[in-house]
């Protein structure tokens, strides 16, 4: 019989499973316990891709709603989940937040017919949406989102004073995920200012909004309003540390032997391979342990099996490439040319490179390399270093690998 692989690559990591964080987590349960209070605290986090900002949110859920208990209390929070795509409009979005209301505190007729009153202004939003040309529709956010904040305020003093049978509540909790996907159309930044102040204006204080994204969701907030990013304290997630990417290893070992009869071990050099080929990226430590427990056959997992699992076709680096570089490398290029850059690039690893030192390996012209450098860069493919004029580095590491391994395969 096959044993249940414990590592999830392609989920966040369940709250029983997480490790570290304890600034970032210290931070949200802070921010918890002020709004609680009447102190509202909205949280911006930012990360690169597959650096845990997911897995992080999904833990904040736990604790805002009280299934696991914080270092301040447990909290009784409303938590309302919205993942922001690049179609997401306005109306969309309160749309979207009005359902994750009415599914979290309808349960029962009075406060189903409360909710119907509150929010009736969405069914006219729905209106709006299939009724008016877009222009006209914008024209009306200012009174959409007066409308948004008003109908929110009175569900937030409904849930923390109930009427007779229903249950208090701490607040809401928005949880906004990927919001740098979020369209200018959005205007998300303006959304968050605007609504928080109103908030404030109507006397509602125990609104909580935590934001993720990207780091480039920072420029589309104070895009769409300069002062935006002021009503948020920033979290910055970076990778785990060699100590914790360990610990998270040790746990996923711990619940395999919990559920598989046949037991696994893993040595200290496997874990060490795991951790530096990882480079504390969350969901790469999850999928090379997934890949080498999968590899492994005697029940104890050696820095062979890591090897092995990491570097065939279709293992840990074939499957991290195809979820994170291919669309880098191939989509959102279009020329050979500007791939015989990354080619180079990846000779050095994640290190950085001077100008010079490309044009010397570099086949085109001057012209091309320079509008290579200037697209990737602009694309976020590459970083330019912001110390010294004229060099540039791959964004980690693992991309290097994944181009000398699998760059030159056609696009499937």
């Amino acid at each position: 019989m096959s044993k249940i692989n414990p590592f999830k690559p392609n989920s966040p990591v369940s709250s029983g499973m997480f490790a570290g964080r304890v600034k970032e987590i210290r931070a949200l349960e802070k921010a918890l316990l002020q709004t609680k209070n009447g102190f509202p605290s909205n949280v911006l986090i930012t990360g690169e891709r597959g650096i845990g900002k997911s897995s992080l949110m999904n833990l904040l859920r736990h604790l805002a709603v009280g299934d696991i208990p914080s270092g301040l209390g447990t909290f009784n929070f409303i938590a309302v989940n919205v993942i922001v795509s690049e179609r997401t409009s306005l109306l969309t979005l309160i749309r979207l937040i009005e359902k994750s209301i009415s599914r979290e505190l309808g349960k029962t007729e009075t406060v189903r017919k409360f909710l119907a009153d509150t929010w009736s202004f969405v069914q006219r939003l729905k209106l709006m949406d299939s009724g008016l040309e877009k222009a006209e529709v914008i024209d009306d956010a200012d009174i959409v989102i007066d409308d948004f904040a008003y109908s929110l305020t009175q569900t937030c003093n409904r849930i923390s004073n109930p009427e007779k049978g229903e249950l208090s509540k701490d607040g809401i909790v928005f949880i906004i995920d990927e919001a740098d996907n979020a369209s200018p159309s959005l205007h998300v930044g303006y959304f968050f200012k605007a609504v928080t102040e109103m908030l404030q204006q109507h006397g509602c204080e125990r609104v909580m909004f935590v934001v993720a994204g990207l780091p480039d969701i920072v420029e589309k907030l104070a895009k769409s309003h300069e002062s935006s990013i002021r009503i948020f304290n920033h979290l910055s997630v970076k990778e785990l540390s060699f100590a914790d990417t360990k610990y998270v290893l040790d746990r996923g070992i711990a619940e395999g032997n919990k559920i598989n009869n046949e037991q696994t071990a893993m040595g200290d050099y496997a874990k060490d391979h795991v951790a530096n080929l990882s480079e504390g990226y969350p969901h790469f430590i999850q999928q090379f342990a997934h890949s080498a427990y999968e590899h492994n056959s005697d029940g104890e997992i050696s820095a062979d099996d890591v090897l092995e699992g990491a570097f065939k076709e279709g293992g840990a680096l074939d499957s991290i490439g195809s979820r994170y570089y291919a669309t880098d490398y191939h989509s959102k290029i279009k020329s050979d040319e500007y791939r015989q850059v990354l080619m180079i690039m990846a000779e050095n690893m994640s290190d950085w490179i001077k100008k010079s030192d490309i044009r010397h390996k570099f086949t085109g012209d001057d012209q091309t390399l320079t509008d290579a450098l200037k697209a990737l860069t602009s694309r976020k493919i590459i970083l330019k270093n912001p110390s010294k004029i004229g060099e540039y580095r791959l964004q980690q590491r693992g991309f290097a690998l994944w181009i000398k391994l699998f760059g030159s395969r056609p696009k499937k």
